[in-house]
């Protein structure tokens, strides 16, 4: 990657939400990819090229977030859920283990998620070289 700066996908269908959170990620020179409201929006961002990590909303509308965690998986991507939903059981099997944060959650807990993310990743580019 020719960028030294962190690409982090923004998946929040909350505007507010979404806007904290690409400043949050700006603020902390990560580079925000979205935000994205949409699963199809979602969806086409996940495939790009370039991304580090991605903070997911568990569900977007009526729709929930799993396609483009499937993406995000098998691109080996690491990724966060995000959710004021209070049932978990709905999350598959493959996506259980996760992070997950609950909304509403404090800054702090979004930084030590993110930096988790960020490391995971590099130890996953490490293992495959």
């Amino acid at each position: 990657m020719s960028d030294p700066d962190p690409h982090i996908l923004v998946v929040e269908d909350n505007a507010l939400l979404a806007e904290v959170l690409c400043d949050y990620l700006r603020d902390h020179r990560l580079i925000p990819v979205g935000p994205a409201g949409r699963v199809e929006t979602a969806c086409s961002l996940a495939r790009g090229s370039g991304l580090d990590a991605a903070i997911v909303d568990l569900k977007l509308a009526e729709h929930f977030s799993f396609p483009v965690c499937t993406i995000l998986a098998e691109r080996g991507v690491p990724f966060l859920f995000l959710t004021g939903y209070d049932e978990l059981s709905v999350i598959p099997t493959e996506f259980r283990s996760t992070p997950l944060l609950s909304k509403p959650f404090l800054m702090t807990q979004m930084h030590e998620a993110v930096l988790g993310l960020l490391q995971q990743g590099l130890a996953g580019r490490i293992a495959a070289s």
